[in-house]
């Protein structure tokens, strides 16, 4: 069975190897120094975790995704918005079922501290069980699955795990005018200085 059959027979799927170790690995490094230099929880789904809401890298990403996305769902996609969490001990995301922008949306695991012959720390869909190695995603109706992850207790509390989330809308669903998250282009942040003249206009 093909990705694009069990996302239409599931609602989920997943895609191993969706991007480039090298990717992976600077986007991890520039994930950890941002926490670092920035620390920013979001407060709401896991409030002690770091988190970046329309990073400009993540944007990008967001973007260079969006032609696996409709391969592997069979749909033509709207782009909506980007996210990143850092996760550490005793992070839990909670069930959930996501809001409008994030009608086909996927997780992608950048990479993780802990050895994972060791631990898995799985994302579940509706109950199934997906554990992620660096660069693999599962694509997911955010609205319909409820999804989850249970509290992170890798061996040394020290561990950490970087994930990255991407989210669209069906150009011919019900969700297409939460297109660019209601913001006027991809890359804008929710409290930037408005600059007209420069949008991404693709």
């Amino acid at each position: 069975m093909t990705e694009l059959d069990n996302f239409q027979k599931n609602g989920y799927t997943s895609v191993k190897n969706a991007l480039d170790l090298d990717i992976v690995n600077i986007i991890t490094q520039y994930a950890l120094f941002d926490e670092m230099q920035n620390f920013s929880p979001d407060g709401i789904q896991v409030p002690n975790a770091h988190s970046k809401y329309a990073d400009p890298a993540m944007e990008s990403l967001l973007l260079h995704l969006h032609p696996l996305m409709e391969k592997h769902t069979g749909l033509e996609l709207y782009p909506t918005y980007s996210f990143y969490r850092v996760y550490r001990n005793k992070d839990e995301l909670v069930a959930h079922k996501d809001r409008e922008s994030c009608e086909i949306s996927c997780t992608l695991s950048f990479n993780y501290s802990y050895n994972k012959n060791k631990y898995a720390w799985p994302i579940y869909m509706e109950g199934a069980r997906c554990v992620l190695d660096p660069g693999d995603l599962v694509i997911y109706r955010g609205c319909d699955l409820e999804h989850w992850r249970e509290s992170f207790n890798p061996p040394n509390n020290k561990d950490w795990h970087v994930q990255g989330f991407f989210h669209y809308v069906d150009k011919n669903g019900p969700n297409a005018n939460f297109k660019y998250d209601n913001r006027n282009s991809i890359g804008e942040s929710r409290n930037n200085v408005k600059k007209s003249y420069i949008t991404y206009t693709k």
